[in-house]
């Protein structure tokens, strides 16, 4: 008799990269540190009505690799297929993110010690309204359903933190201010802000926030370069510290002018 056919490979992040596995409705993955209490919070959300995030399945004894459920849907591996970069996209991801804060707000772990510090929020769970920040929705991990943002996978740099740090978080991979053609970071930022529903004051914020973000990943990747991880060594070489400065920069530079337009509503 046959063998029936092995697992397949999903398209991991630059850290997980051939090491994400589906069988069937199981995704197998290295489990992060901190699997334990993010298995507890995933639960939680869905316990509150949240249905955008994939089912904890268990540990396996080792502890280095968690077994999730399988988000059906389409994800927006690069390169980028046209409809990434669709307005109503965009919108359905800020709103998407507005649901999982709304229900992560229910949940007391929000508040917990043992989250990791990677990509957290300088200002933690301390800051007023933290909840869990998922911290990195790249395009990667948003899996999409006829065409509009329906759950957040990987969530490995979750952490405590204010609400607006996670919306500018997202908005680095979603209004890429680095440039790319055809795209006004103004009125994506407009977009991402209107479907997440972002206050007032939180608009006014949300450029500086974006600049804070941006520190605190470019921090992020320069320490795995100075432990010799290879990964980020070679995205680092390509894109490297002048990328960084000029970015940062134009970060500065157009901080009134993006101000004005998420303000304009």
């Amino acid at each position: 008799m046959s063998a029936g056919p092995g697992p397949e490979v999903l398209s991991g992040g630059l850290a997980n990269a051939g090491a994400v596995l589906r069988h069937g409705d199981t995704v197998e993955r290295p489990a992060p540190p901190h699997a334990a209490i993010l298995h507890t919070h995933l639960r939680a959300l869905r316990e509150q009505g949240f249905d955008g995030v994939p089912v904890p399945l268990g540990v396996s004894a080792s502890g280095l690799r968690e077994r999730l459920s399988y988000v059906p849907g389409e994800v927006a591996v690069a390169p980028h297929p046209s409809w990434t970069w669709a307005d109503d996209a965009l919108h359905s991801v800020g709103a998407l993110l507005r649901r999982m804060h709304d229900a992560a707000a229910a949940v007391p772990s929000g508040r917990a010690d043992g989250w990791p510090a990677d990509l957290a929020d300088p200002e933690g769970a301390s800051a007023p309204g933290a909840v869990v920040c998922h911290n990195d929705v790249c395009l990667e991990n948003v899996v999409f359903r006829d065409g509009r943002a329906a759950s957040l996978i990987d969530f490995d740099l979750a952490a405590p933190g204010r609400p607006v740090w996670d919306v500018a978080m997202t908005a680095r991979y979603w209004a890429p201010m680095r440039g790319r053609a055809g795209l006004d970071p103004s009125h994506r930022l407009r977009v991402l802000a209107g479907g997440y529903g972002l206050g007032r004051a939180d608009r006014a914020a949300l450029p500086r926030v974006i600049e804070q973000a941006t520190a605190v990943c470019r921090a992020f990747v320069e320490r795995r370069v100075e432990r010799g991880d290879a990964a980020y060594t070679a995205a680092y070489e390509e894109n490297g510290r002048a990328v960084w400065d000029r970015h940062q920069t134009w970060l500065a530079d157009h901080r009134r002018e993006l101000t004005a337009a998420l303000l304009a509503d």
